[in-house]
């Protein structure tokens, strides 16, 4: 059955659906803007605006999951969040009740708890922005309709998406593009034991600050590790969201 990816046209969506098409998994994909060098062979191609629920539902018929990356990605106004984060959310996860997808796979973020100090107990939500918050709306959203619907939902809480460690911070949050690949198809095809699943999306960092709950359940092995790259310097950031958490809110 094929596999719709929204956000297509960003960073780890591009990814992703490059990754997927070349190991034969049947993709559609969606994203707002055409996609820079079109889809992969064999993918499927879909431009809508996550704000429309008639279209978005078309999109999902005849899917077996969604991993659903659209969004803001970074930090911004408060209604720019809510209309594409928290509204977009809300209609990926209706139209799959609506069209009984059984899976849909959430892009949270480490910016759920980026409050939190770095070396200090991690709170279980410690948002350090307006995106952050937005990520927690996105999770609450996923864990209503894992509740209250038969679509099963896992929460990946991702990490720095790099090419490599590019800072000192990232000895702890990296996440590689080929563990991401990994990771985000566990998490929409591999059996779960309840109907909502959290995780945090890193490589096998060393330095991680985070568990590795659920891990086991998606037999998540990932491939890749901080530790094997050049040391990037010591730690200044005060909290795990680094820059995200010592930013003043916009206006």
């Amino acid at each position: 059955m094929t596999l719709l990816i929204t956000g297509a046209a960003g960073t780890i969506g591009t990814r992703l659906a490059a990754d997927l098409a070349a190991q034969g998994v049947p993709l559609r994909l969606l994203d707002q803007r055409p996609l820079t060098d079109g889809p992969p062979a064999g993918a499927e191609f879909v431009q809508a605006d996550l704000r429309d629920l008639d279209t978005i539902e078309k999109a999902t018929t005849g899917t077996s999951a969604v991993v659903h990356l659209a969004g803001i990605t970074q930090e911004g106004p408060f209604t720019e969040i809510v209309e594409h984060t928290i509204t977009g959310t809300h209609h990926i996860l209706e139209a799959a009740r609506r069209q009984r997808v059984p899976r849909v796979v959430l892009a949270s973020s480490h910016h759920v708890t980026g409050l939190n100090p770095v070396g200090a107990p991690t709170e279980p939500l410690a948002p350090d922005s307006f995106y952050a918050v937005g990520k927690v709306a996105v999770e609450a959203l996923g864990h209503l309709y894992a509740h209250k619907t038969n679509v099963q939902v896992v929460a990946v809480r991702i990490g720095s998406f790099r090419d490599r460690p590019a800072e000192p911070r990232h000895r702890a949050t990296w996440l590689s593009p080929r563990d991401a690949t990994v990771l985000l198809y566990a998490a929409a095809t591999r059996p779960l034991t309840s109907p909502f699943l959290t995780v945090y999306g890193t490589s096998g960092n060393r330095e991680s600050w985070w568990p590795r709950t659920g891990w086991a359940t998606l037999d998540y092995q990932p491939v890749d590790n901080a530790d094997h790259h050049p040391d990037p310097g010591p730690l200044t950031d005060r909290f795990t969201g680094g820059t995200f958490a010592d930013c003043d809110l916009p206006e």
